[in-house]
Formats: C-alpha cells, structure tokens, sequence
C-alpha cells in the first residue's frame, strides 16, 4: 500500500457547489498528460493505492473519487448521478489540478 506522503489529498468544486475528492500523486510531473484513474462505480481512489505509485514514477497521476462515493460529497438529486455530470465533475477535476 501507498504512504500517504506518496499524493497530496485535494478537493475540487463540481458545478453545483459538491466537494470532489482526488488524489494527486505528482511526483513526477514532467509536463506528460496525466494519468486519470477511475474506479468502478461503487469503489473509490483507494483502488489504485498500489498502481500509483508506480504510474508516478513516469507521469503524474490523478485518482479521482466520483460523487457521493469515497470522500466526495452526496448529491442528493439522485438524477445528477449520470455519465454527463460525472464527466463535468471529471473536467472541473482536471482543471483544479492544473
């Protein structure tokens, strides 16, 4: 398993104001796209624990929890639970993490 000194722990906001948990494992940053990790829907960025590391080693890795799962927030409007806003959380993701 990771140290937790291996990722910085962030929160991005979503479009409708929901916390939007990621893990950022920069250490090598080297201007490469990052790796985006995504877990399955009922699982969360812990998943990747034993990958990131690794992947860092070569490019930054960003391992996002999806709303109202892990540490990000619930929506209570279950209707936003979609392919579509979880892209925008995605997006809003990214562009926190630079």
């Amino acid at each position: 398993m990771s140290n937790p000194r291996d990722y910085q722990e962030n929160y991005a906001t979503s479009q409708d104001g929901l916390s939007l948990y990621y893990r950022d494992y920069s250490a090598n940053d080297n201007g490469c796209i990052p790796a985006l990790c995504l877990p399955g829907m009922t699982r969360n960025s812990k998943d990747f624990e034993d990958l990131a590391p690794h992947l860092a080693k070569i490019r930054r890795v960003l391992c996002a929890d999806l709303r109202g799962r892990g540490r990000s927030a619930s929506d209570p409007d279950i209707s936003h639970y979609n392919p579509r806003t979880y892209m925008d959380d995605l997006w809003r993701v990214l562009d926190h993490a630079g």
